[in-house]
């Protein structure tokens, strides 16, 4: 997936989509991965190559919802 216009420094905070639905936001990044915080604590560790781009002020996924399930944070 294309990551050239997504800027790293400024991802923290942003809203997470994955498809069309609002998961969380940017909690935490590294080198491969990021935190999503969602809602009532829970958290996902997505690999940042399910990144698909940055619009304004949110980070869209590649995923669905569903897929997402599998980086849940436990």
């Amino acid at each position: 997936m294309s990551q050239e216009n997504v800027h790293w420094d400024n991802v923290l905070e942003k809203n997470v989509r994955a498809k069309k639905s609002l998961v969380g936001h940017v909690e935490a990044i590294s080198d491969r991965f990021i935190l999503i915080a969602a809602t009532a604590g829970v958290k996902y560790n997505v690999p940042r190559s399910h990144i698909k781009t940055e619009i304004g002020k949110e980070i869209l996924l590649d995923i669905s919802p569903k897929d997402l399930q599998k980086y849940r944070f436990k």
